[in-house]
């Protein structure tokens, strides 16, 4: 019988992997938009949302799967946070980047 912590955590995951599943499909849809329209504002949106939305996800689940199941020790847990707040911050610094392309590009054809 799971205990109540043990439910906790295993909804956590689910919507952890739920995330990552939703992040990369959201990514994927701004690929395809990439490829459609050819712009480079895109390929930085694109690039920032797979980051952001799908990979730092799927890091974070690894990582907690590598601890639960004792592949490495609990004190690489710092490693995995380090890791996955920088692909949020490298994911978000792309979009941010993406946004002044769009904007560079819409004044100059202005």
């Amino acid at each position: 019988m799971l205990g109540t912590q043990s439910l906790v955590g295993l909804f956590a995951g689910g919507a952890a992997t739920g995330s990552a599943v939703v992040g990369l499909y959201i990514g994927y849809q701004a690929y395809r938009g990439l490829r459609r329209n050819d712009e480079p504002a895109m390929r930085y949106l694109s690039l920032g949302m797979i980051l952001l939305f799908g990979v730092t996800y799927l890091l974070a689940i690894v990582g907690q799967g590598m601890i639960a199941f004792h592949v490495v020790s609990l004190s690489f847990q710092s490693v995995f946070r380090l890791l996955v707040r920088l692909l949020q911050l490298a994911g978000l610094s792309l979009i941010a980047y993406s946004l002044q392309v769009a904007r560079r590009g819409r004044a100059s054809n202005s």
